[in-house]
């Protein structure tokens, strides 16, 4: 009990800035738009290329060898989660983002960002395990204090039971989406469908977004890995993934909110998404295939802002569920 006092002592301090290793970049900005299937002529290389929104995280993320960039503060930013390890909860999953967007960045931009736990749970029992779930304030900015991004990340760290690996942290519902272990296989490829973008003049309560089936596969979840500057085991090793108790290795959280952020993108055209907000539930595992659908919730005409309501759902139940707010 004392040491889980200490934990949540941890709460409240500001640490940073963390620096990236590189300025925006064209070579990254298509890294990932490849992975994610983006394709708006805005983020294709040029004079006025923008980053995708939901590169805001990636850009100041640690290196292979888990070293911040040059110029980076001494203080740790996830000492909650290496004195929760000592504890002997070893294993993290990211859960949940609440994510407000402000502007994109531009190509040769140096991002920053500043971190702050603002809350720690009591001990759960979820059918991962025993732990805790802790909640970060991440502010991202330039060198020169131009803030783009705000987000509140949700992690769980925690002690793994034996499991047979069907459920993530949530309980989301089975739904009836068939397996592809047929088609493509764990290894296979994917390119999203086209999607036409909305003509905002005819956006009104109970618009349907169209679906869309995105293949898992191991290709697509180290892809993505590697696209997110995202080393972490259980994402490309599959001993690291049962050893937390996944199935196989399993898609992380940049890699959804990419593959949201290009489904949303897509639909809106030129509307500049605001906000996004979603929880991760059952995990999304190779050779299986992800549905995102989702509807237009509330509609005001006169702020042209639209409030969606979106969801994945793989063989397993809900991998991700949210909201988000599209100014057009």
């Amino acid at each position: 009990m004392e040491s889980e006092e200490k934990i949540k002592a941890l709460t409240g301090k500001r640490r940073g800035p963390y620096h990236s290793f590189n300025p925006v970049s064209a070579t990254q900005i298509w890294q990932w738009c490849s992975v994610m299937g983006e394709s708006k002529v805005q983020h294709q290389p040029g004079p006025e290329q923008t980053a995708p929104l939901a590169m805001m995280q990636m850009w100041t993320m640690r290196n292979f060898y888990d070293e911040w960039a040059p110029g980076s503060t001494s203080d740790r930013p996830y000492q909650v989660f290496d004195d929760l390890t000592a504890m002997g909860y070893f294993n993290n999953v990211a859960v949940s983002y609440d994510i407000q967007f402000i502007r994109y960045l531009r190509a040769g931009e140096r991002p920053v960002h500043f971190t702050t736990v603002v809350k720690i749970t009591d001990k759960k029992n979820t059918a991962l395990g025993q732990g805790f779930f802790v909640t970060e304030r991440v502010e991202y900015t330039t060198t020169d204090d131009q803030p783009f991004a705000e987000a509140y990340i949700t992690y769980f760290q925690y002690k793994a039971t034996e499991s047979d690996g069907d459920q993530g942290a949530g309980d989301g519902k089975p739904a009836n989406v068939k397996r592809i272990e047929s088609s493509l296989g764990p290894f296979g490829q994917f390119r999203p469908a086209p999607i036409s973008a909305v003509d905002p003049s005819q956006l009104a309560v109970g618009i349907a977004l169209p679906a869309r089936d995105i293949p898992i596969t191991h290709r697509l979840i180290v892809g993505g890995a590697i696209a997110t500057q995202d080393f972490i085991p259980v994402h490309h090793n599959v001993a690291a993934a049962v050893g937390a108790a996944m199935p196989d290795i399993f898609m992380n959280i940049l890699t959804t909110s990419g593959l949201v952020m290009t489904y949303l993108s897509d639909w809106a055209g030129e509307g500049f998404i605001r906000r996004l907000r979603f929880n991760l539930m059952a995990p999304n595992v190779p050779g299986d295939t992800m549905q995102l659908k989702g509807g237009v919730t509330e509609f005001d005409g006169g702020a042209n802002l639209a409030s969606i309501e979106f969801a994945g759902l793989n063989a397993i139940g809900v991998h991700v569920k949210g909201s988000a707010e599209i100014q057009f």
